[in-house]
């Protein structure tokens, strides 16, 4: 197979998303060990309330296309690449979650934002926990899908070893049919258009993606991750959160989240939970239209 060829945006440029226009931005921010380049669109009223969308791996900004169409009548639209993904920043440096927590921020006090909603998909609410718990006056509200909160199976989770490995990690995300058809649409419960799939993979072939996410999870664990957010990082989330999961993904079942005995809303001072029935992991591609309706509920129903 040929190797994908994909375009780079440059800073300023406008895309088009059905009626929206989204500007690219590139904008450098300091970092742990060298400034990171970040790269993000930015849509909608720049007078109204901010909603930053954080995607999931293997995913960019693109995988919020529906939502950043939908909100941008009302609110102000940041949605990054995540650093290793799309056209972030591929650089060696310190790749632990948390610290890209801090990158993040550093990001986002480099644009002068300085309170916003959080709405975050797989991966991407490991950014938003390190983010939010530690700096829960940042946050007006977290919509958290597909992301383990306290309960946690390693039997569920293979990939956190088979993303670790320096020769498979790479390899799987050097060719994104390969990586699609070994993960990705195995993990799909409803069809995803073919147009955003191949979007999607074109965005995983920009230079250095390959290399660069597999350090996330060299950095880290999911074990990790869990026993950080249980001591210290849930607790601490004082706003609104919703909890929103396919509840057909077979990587995170429904016990992780509503157990009786210690639901995943117990975690948290003030948090709901809800479903996105007939969902996948992937629940912002199968049912984008429901996620919408819900994450517009929940906004709803927090400034009513």
């Amino acid at each position: 197979m040929s190797k994908r060829v994909v375009k780079a945006n440059t800073d300023g440029e406008k895309q088009q998303l059905g009626n929206v226009t989204v500007t690219h931005h590139f904008v450098e921010a300091p970092g742990a060990v060298i400034p990171i380049r970040w790269h993000y669109v930015e849509a909608g009223k720049k007078d109204a309330e901010t909603i930053v969308f954080l995607h999931g791996n293997p995913e960019s900004w693109y995988a919020w296309r529906p939502q950043i169409e939908h909100f941008s009548s009302n609110f102000h639209i940041i949605a990054p690449d995540h650093k290793g993904y799309g056209q972030g920043d591929k650089r060696p440096g310190d790749w632990r979650w948390e610290n890209c927590a801090e990158e993040m921020l550093a990001l986002f006090d480099k644009i002068g934002l300085k309170r916003f909603h959080i709405v975050a998909h797989d991966r991407g609410c490991v950014l938003a926990d390190y983010l939010s718990g530690n700096h829960p006056e940042r946050v007006m509200s977290y919509v958290r899908m597909q992301q383990v909160c306290h309960i946690w199976r390693a039997e569920n989770s293979p990939q956190g070893t088979y993303f670790a490995d320096p020769i498979l990690g790479p390899n799987l995300f050097a060719n994104p049919d390969y990586y699609f058809n070994y993960r990705l649409l195995k993990m799909l419960r409803n069809p995803v258009a073919p147009e955003v799939l191949e979007h999607l993979k074109d965005e995983m072939s920009h230079p250095g993606m390959p290399e660069s996410v597999i350090r996330f999870y060299q950095a880290s664990s999911f074990e990790k991750e869990r026993l950080d957010r249980t001591s210290r990082l849930l607790r601490n989330m004082r706003f609104p959160v919703l909890l929103l999961q396919g509840d057909m993904d077979d990587g995170q079942p429904t016990y992780y989240y509503d157990d009786p005995v210690n639901p995943a809303v117990a975690q948290f001072p003030d948090a709901r939970l809800e479903w996105v029935t007939g969902a996948g992991h992937y629940t912002n591609l199968e049912k984008p239209e429901v996620v919408t309706e819900k994450v517009e509920a929940f906004l709803k129903s927090i400034t009513a």
